[in-house]
């Protein structure tokens, strides 16, 4: 049976706090806009772009040059600072090791998230990344990762609320991470939460035992 595990990206396997934040920072510096600051930035981790621009770049007339610069200063920062969380690479190589298949789905562009993996090392590990794309959402993106990858059962992993919406609109179970930018009452949503990326693959083997094969009937 194939099974399916999919990740969120920032802040799930990726540790964002380091490289794209302070890319953020810049980013604002640059245009001439005050950063409200670290916890306020990562407070929007897992938004749609258009959200964070809203959120951070009040000005639509700076938006533009806001976005050229984040996207020249995270190629640097993420390629010179950019990690993974610790026991993330080990995590999915246990998972594909029991035959388990790997994707990301992200709300970032798929430029950033196969850059992303790519300098944090963890492209060999992923079977399949997506971001945003066409789709208006992350439920819409999960939805088209499921038709491609047509698995008999598939869990989201992440941090947020956004990821564990998605997987409820998509019928599926999920995990949450609580080394992310998740507050409590988000993780709450998930049906199970992780302390440690190294608990991950028990996890997801106690939802396969609860969950009902997405082929079935």
């Amino acid at each position: 049976m194939n099974r399916l595990a999919v990740f969120d990206l920032d802040g799930t396997l990726h540790d964002s706090s380091a490289a794209l934040t302070p890319a953020i920072t810049m980013a604002l510096q640059e245009i001439g806009v005050a950063s409200p600051g670290g916890g306020v930035v990562e407070s929007l981790y897992g938004q749609p772009l258009s959200v964070i621009l809203s959120s951070l770049v009040p000005d639509p007339g700076l938006r533009p040059a806001f976005v050229e610069a984040l996207v020249r200063i995270q190629a640097r920062t993420v390629s010179e600072s950019g990690r993974a969380y610790p026991g993330v690479p080990e995590m999915l190589l246990r998972l594909r090791s029991g035959g388990w298949r790997t994707a990301v789905c992200s709300n970032a562009g798929r430029s950033y998230v196969e850059m992303v993996l790519s300098a944090i090392g963890l492209s060999r590990l992923i079977d399949r990344a997506e971001g945003l794309g066409g789709f208006q959402d992350k439920a819409g993106s999960l939805s088209g990762i499921l038709a491609s990858e047509k698995p008999g059962r598939a869990f989201m992993i992440g941090d947020r609320h956004l990821d564990f919406q998605a997987a409820k609109a998509n019928g599926l179970m999920s995990i949450g991470c609580a080394w992310g930018f998740g507050d409590p009452s988000e993780l709450s949503q998930a049906d199970l939460v992780a302390d440690s990326p190294s608990s991950v693959p028990g996890l997801l083997e106690d939802l396969l035992r609860r969950s009902v094969s997405l082929r079935s009937g």
